[in-house]
């Protein structure tokens, strides 16, 4: 390996399922070798870990349908999540594009 530099991150992490939102900090450790062909290290507590974009789990309910953000990206909160579906039809509305009309009388 020929140049080779450590940064820190910290990523934020969301749930797609429970909606539950945390970090975690890596180690990350970019290396190229003389033919520059770069390799990326990616670790936590100095064990070697998937990136956070792949092969996280949710600690809440355990899902692994997790979005990850670098740090500063942005997160939908809870109640941003509940601002964005309160002018949203309901789901029934959805499914039939022609309104009911009033049953007629047979007799």
């Amino acid at each position: 390996m020929r140049d080779e530099f450590s940064t820190h991150e910290v990523w934020s992490l969301e749930c797609q399922c429970c909606g539950r939102v945390w970090q975690e900090e890596y180690a990350v450790r970019h290396a190229a070798d003389e033919r520059g062909h770069e390799a990326v290290v990616w670790t936590q507590a100095g064990e070697s870990v998937q990136p956070p974009w792949s092969g996280v789990d949710c600690p809440g309910c355990g899902a692994s349908k997790v979005s990850a953000f670098p740090q500063g990206g942005r997160l939908r909160t809870a109640a941003a999540r509940a601002d964005a579906s309160a002018g949203r039809p309901p789901v029934e509305a959805l499914y039939s594009p022609v309104p009911r009309k009033p049953p007629v009388s047979l007799y």
